[in-house]
């Protein structure tokens, strides 16, 4: 019996994702008030609204990394892990939109807001490889 475990090289890549933007700005503040325009960048480890739920998704998928012995599990803490970057990807857009705009400044994104769809896309291609294998243990149970 042949297991491939791809979703393992996806956890790491969303994992090497998330990493990335924890310590990359996310987006820039434009303070219209004054004359001269200052920009100011906003970063991860600042805002502790996104930074908890960043380190905990970075923390579930590298024990997630490590639960391939248990797929269901596995797959469970996944989900749950996918959930929390939606989330971030919310409060990213929130942060940027409604409470910038709310003070009195202009707010811009950033390049390295990519990193959060992706990291959201290898974590469904991680699931997608769990379910696989899944299934393909139970032809095999079924085959015995």
């Amino acid at each position: 019996m042949q297991i491939q475990r791809i979703q393992s090289v996806y956890i790491f890549l969303a994992i090497v994702a998330m990493a990335v933007f924890l310590i990359v700005p996310y987006g820039e503040v434009v303070f219209l008030n004054e004359n001269p325009v200052v920009t100011e960048p906003l970063y991860t480890m600042a805002e502790y609204g996104i930074l908890i739920p960043v380190a905990a998704v970075i923390i579930l998928l590298l024990t997630d990394l490590f639960l391939f012995r248990n797929m269901p599990l596995q797959r469970t803490v996944l989900v749950i892990s996918l959930m929390i970057t939606l989330a971030v990807i919310i409060t990213v857009c929130f942060a940027l939109f409604k409470e910038a705009r709310a003070e009195g400044m202009d707010a811009h994104f950033s390049v390295w807001d990519i990193l959060l769809p992706v990291a959201a896309l290898f974590e469904l291609l991680g699931i997608k490889g769990i379910m696989h294998d899944i299934k393909l243990l139970n032809s095999y149970n079924r085959l015995r």
